[in-house]
């Protein structure tokens, strides 16, 4: 063990100073306890955001390390983060103490590799191994002003210079211990009798992870490990049951010690097992189980384990019943996870004695009835095609997953089969998904099989419905199996599987079914699946039918080209039914289980306008009761309570929500049941604001702030640093427009007076902020926040859509913003991209405003990109985050991301329509693409307005004129309808029922009258 200097402090120039907002960190050449110092003299202001020393610094590391530097502080308790990044700065390991003890005395720091975990990067996971940067990284909690001192950095190699020394109980003769470690295949350490043990002595404390111990055979081989610091006093660390593989893999979690003992138990039918090797792993191979069954992955032929086990991107869909709990996921390959968190239902396929794997075979995500949410994997060879696919049914709180394995035989020989329905312990959701125990490995610390029926640590998991042949134990990568009833194992890595065996004649295919419990079963038995094996299908056919009336509450005829637009929009509404918890709607199947205002009066508005009116008002009536007396809406609700986090947009958003709920459900009875409750809402939008009405913020360096809303972190781009975030403002501007709106609905002119003279306030002071800063800044574009003045086009765009403020906002500046974003686009996405890492869909709304501001070309030229790069297309999903490489090991936020499918839904439907507030009327057809008419008829049937039920057609004729039908129930609005279709050219001649019009410009032609036959030629 040895220490080597990285940095004794007497260069200051080799650091340079980052930070965020309008914090502020000044570095200085100091003093230490033995000789130069860094001293980091940090202020957060009057707000949070972090503050970072950085360092370059190229450097391998050790297989055993630590760091160590010494540290003194004058500051609050914020949170303190050594880190590591390596030469493609996109990966980042860290170590963090939340509330550090910043303390006034010299004392010396220790940062073990155990304690660095990895923090994000595409490469998904794993221990460092080289650096390009070194960051001390000081984040506000209580924030504040300070001092850090830091002096002699230092990196400890801790790795071993001498192999141990080898001691034996005792050993046959050509058979002692020094074999194990003399690297030869053909030698092996064999005790005389049984117990036996093996003591390996390193001469010093040494740290480990794992332990690889290669048997002579593969006989059941059971084993003991323990550990002594002084030879004498041994503890235990892990006791291996017989498995029949020659590697025996042991998780060493923590380990460090001097000595180390195997001990081989007595028995009385076993003869002393020959062991050929010992190889004790570094605290570097297996940080954490996840870590250690990634190294199984990789000692293991390729598709024994889950495709994420090889540090390769997984996707996966959900399924459910729609008025659910909490979804079943369901991946590319076809391994199924029932359970938050829970292990997976795995085939494992072996064809005429060979195993096939999900790597060595052409495998296909599908839906079964395209873009229905029942989802399919197919594997396929030249020979054979196996087919899973699964479907849930039942009611809340009793609902069922059906699984279907198919096998079809290509050949003109037959074959012989064995499909093991597996339950191993992995999740479908990779650790870099981690959060709140979900990702990586799913422990099952017992498997049981009796009466009919698989159980997980006394847990109903699996239900056969075809007969099987047996129950076997597996080893973790089902290399090898006995017939067992009940299955144990160390470390929660229990495996086992429903065992299926038959011939397919050629050209024969042969089907099982499987079932699992949904949500929170009470029965013991599944009384319920008696006799259903032959009626399962006609459940699966009444599946299709009831997702097919959901979906298609809006009826749409489109030609061939356009199909991957609807099935984008269907798709997504299935989604966001499926995320549901009861009335609750979540974006996320796992990771983002948890209700926001934010994102659920997005998914609303989705609802509302494809007419899934029920799901829609359910949301808004079970949020309402979360809003406390003084009329402060939180921000996010979920099964363990309320969080209160400080996010303004939240108020104005269900305000939006609740005048949704009447625009298109008309329920005057829920409207005065929640009046109150806007009420209050505007009362605390009011009261923030007043926060920002006095002298303090009339001074010249904060007159900016003067007027909006307090600073928050509701745009999660500002979690770092609170800011004054103009996305908050529009909110609240959207619930004053609202408010005055429901006001005048129900007669309360006193109020509507009152809300309508807060809308108008508060959104002077927003333009005359935004002008402010753009002119301080010296900028030509929209910016997103005060303290930033960022260009942030996805959030600007929410200013033209649902919150129709496309009229007040500086043209110039609107338009350069989107100019922006397209030459950042295209630069990514176009033909020679430049270098990028990953980009986040919500940029899908800006899709409404490009059609809003008449740039339909650009529409779709993004909507062609980001339906490309659904993940994968075919399942109709994005995730939060899409990273360029589809494999690379990224955390992906959830999938599918609701919120995301939701914008998807509302820019769909404004292809066809959208509202346009400034002069009340209806804008039709304005985003459709002249492609799509060139190809067919466009009708669409029933979609939901302001102003009714919508029906559409247009046709387009030789010479490009174009016809439009506008009909169904649907009201003329007060300032009528603007049909803008495609057609070549400025618009020269408009006819309407018969008549010739002049009530048109060059894209637009106004109808006043319904129903309406209009001729539009360019």
């Amino acid at each position: 063990m040895h220490c080597l200097t990285l940095d004794d402090f007497s260069e200051l120039a080799a650091w340079s100073a980052v930070v965020s907002g309008q914090a502020r960190l000044e570095l200085a050449a100091t003093v230490g306890p033995t000789g130069a110092a860094l001293r980091l003299e940090f202020d957060f202001g009057e707000g949070g955001g972090f503050v970072v020393a950085r360092r370059l610094l190229a450097l391998q590391l050790p297989e055993s390390f630590a760091f160590r530097i010494w540290v003194r502080a004058d500051a609050p308790a914020n949170a303190f983060e050594f880190k590591l990044i390596d030469p493609s700065g996109e990966n980042v390991w860290r170590f963090r103490d939340e509330a550090f003890a910043f303390q006034s005395d010299w004392r010396e720091l220790r940062i073990s590799s155990r304690e660095l975990a990895f923090g994000w990067g595409p490469t998904g996971g794993g221990a460092p191994r080289e650096i390009g940067a070194l960051e001390i990284a000081i984040t506000a909690g209580p924030g504040g002003r300070g001092q850090l001192w830091l002096a002699d950095l230092q990196l400890e190699d801790r790795t071993p210079s001498q192999p141990p020394l080898m001691h034996a109980s005792s050993a046959r003769a050509g058979q002692d211990a020094s074999c194990v470690c003399d690297g030869r295949p053909d030698t092996a350490w064999c005790a005389e009798q049984l117990p036996a043990w093996l003591d390996l002595d390193f001469g010093q404390a040494r740290d480990y992870s794992a332990i690889l111990l290669q048997w002579a055979d593969t006989e059941p081989t059971a084993c003991t490990l323990l550990a002594s610091d002084d030879g004498e006093q041994w503890r235990t660390l892990v006791t291996a049951t017989g498995t029949q593989a020659r590697q025996t893999a042991l998780y060493l979690p923590d380990g460090c010690s001097r000595w180390l003992r195997l001990a081989l138990p007595e028995s009385a039918d076993a003869v002393p097992p020959a062991l050929i090797a010992v190889d004790l792993k570094a605290e570097t191979f297996a940080r954490s189980l996840d870590d250690f069954v990634h190294r199984l992955a990789e000692l293991a032929p390729r598709g024994h384990y889950p495709r994420w086990l090889y540090r390769e991107q997984t996707y996966w869909t959900p399924l459910d019943i729609p008025d659910g709990t909490l979804p079943a996921l369901f991946n590319e390959e076809g391994a199924i996870e029932v359970q938050r968190a829970g292990p997976l239902i795995e085939p494992l396929l072996t064809i005429d004695g060979q195993r096939v794997t999900w790597a060595e075979c052409t495998v296909a995500p599908s839906l079964l009835q395209p873009p229905l949410p029942i989802p399919c994997s197919t594997w396929t060879s030249d020979t054979w095609r196996f087919e899973i696919t699964a479907f849930a049914q039942g009611a809340p709180g009793r609902a069922w997953l059906f699984i279907r394995y198919r096998l079809e035989n290509f050949d003109t020989a037959p074959l012989t089969a064995r499909l093991q329905v597996a339950l191993r312990p992995f999740q479908v959701s990779p650790p870099w998904q981690s959060y709140q125990g979900i990702g990586g490995v799913a422990q099952i610390e017992r498997l049981v099989w009796e009466q009919g029926d698989v159980r997980v640590d006394e847990r109903l998991a699996l239900v056969p419905l075809s007969t099987p042949c047996g129950f076997e134990a597996l080893s973790l990568d089902a290399q090898s199996r006995r017939e067992q009833h009940q299955v144990a194992a160390t470390h929660g890595l229990a495996t086992a599987a429903l065992r299926f065996e038959f011939n397919l004649e050629p050209h024969a295919q042969h089907a099982i079914w499987v079932a699992a419990p949904l949500g929170e079963h009470e029965a013991a038995h599944p009384r319920e699946l008696i006799g259903m094996a032959h009626a399962v299908e006609a459940q699966l056919n009444a599946t299709l039918t009831d997702w097919a009336e959901r979906l298609g509450r809006v009826q749409f005829q489109l030609p061939d080209c356009a199909q991957v637009y609807l099935h984008g929009c269907q798709g997504s509404l299935a989604h966001i039914l499926l995320n549901r918890d009861g009335a609750a709607l979540q974006p996320g199947p796992r990771r983002y289980t948890r209700s926001w205002i934010r994102d659920g009066a997005v998914m609303a508005a989705a609802l509302w306008r494809f007419g899934l009116d029920h799901e829609a008002a359910a949301f808004i009536d079970w949020y309402a009761q979360f809003q406390a007396e003084d009329g402060n809406v939180p921000c996010c609700v979920d099964r363990h309570g309320i969080d209160w986090l400080a996010e303004h947009d939240s108020h104005g958003q269900f305000i939006f929500a609740v005048a949704e709920a009447w625009r298109f459900g008309g329920d005057r009875a829920r409207l005065e049941a929640l009046w109150p409750a806007v009420c209050r809402a505007v009362n605390y939008l009011e009261q923030l604001r007043a926060e920002r009405l006095t002298a303090h913020y009339q001074a010249p360096e904060r007159r900016a702030c003067f007027g909006l809303l307090p600073e928050s972190v509701s745009h999660e781009g500002y979690l770092a640093h609170p800011v004054h975030s103009y996305w908050d403002d529009f909110w609240a501007v959207r619930g004053f427009k609202d408010a005055a709106e429901l006001a005048q609905v129900l007669g309360d002119s006193q109020r509507a007076a009152q809300y309508g003279r807060l809308r108008d306030a508060l959104s002077a002071a927003l333009y005359v902020s935004m002008e402010r800063v753009m002119d301080e800044r010296g900028i030509d574009f929209l910016p997103g926040s005060v303290e930033w003045a960022d260009p942030d086009p996805t959030a600007t765009a929410n200013a033209l859509t649902l919150i129709n403020e496309t009229h007040r906002l500086p043209i110039a500046a609107l338009q350069r913003s989107f100019d922006l974003f397209m030459q950042r686009f295209r630069a990514v996405h176009g033909v020679n991209p430049v270098p990028w890492t990953n980009y986040t869909a919500y940029e899908i709304r800006i899709v409404g405003a490009l059609i809003r501001l008449g740039r339909r070309a650009e529409a779709h030229e993004l909507l062609r990109v980001y339906l490309n790069e659904r993940r994968p297309a075919v399942w109709n999903q994005w995730p939060e985050i899409t990273w360029r490489d589809p494999r690379a090991p990224g955390h992906q936020g959830d999938l599918p991301h609701a919120w995301i499918g939701a914008e998807y839904c509302l820019v769909f439907r404004d292809l066809f329509v959208y509202e346009r507030e400034a002069d009340r009327s209806l804008v039709i057809a304005a985003g459709i693409a002249l492609d799509w008419l060139a190809a067919g008829a466009v009708q669409v049937r029933g979609l939901p307005t302001r102003y009714g039920r919508l029906d559409l057609e247009l046709e387009r004729f030789d010479g490009g004129a174009v016809q439009m039908r506008i009909s169904g129930a649907v009201r003329c609005p007060l300032g009528g309808l603007w049909l803008a279709p495609p057609v070549p050219g400025p618009l020269v001649s408009v006819t309407i029922n018969g008549q010739p019009s002049r009530d048109f410009n060059a894209t637009e032609a106004h109808v006043k009258t319904l129903p309406a036959e209009v001729v539009l030629v360019g």
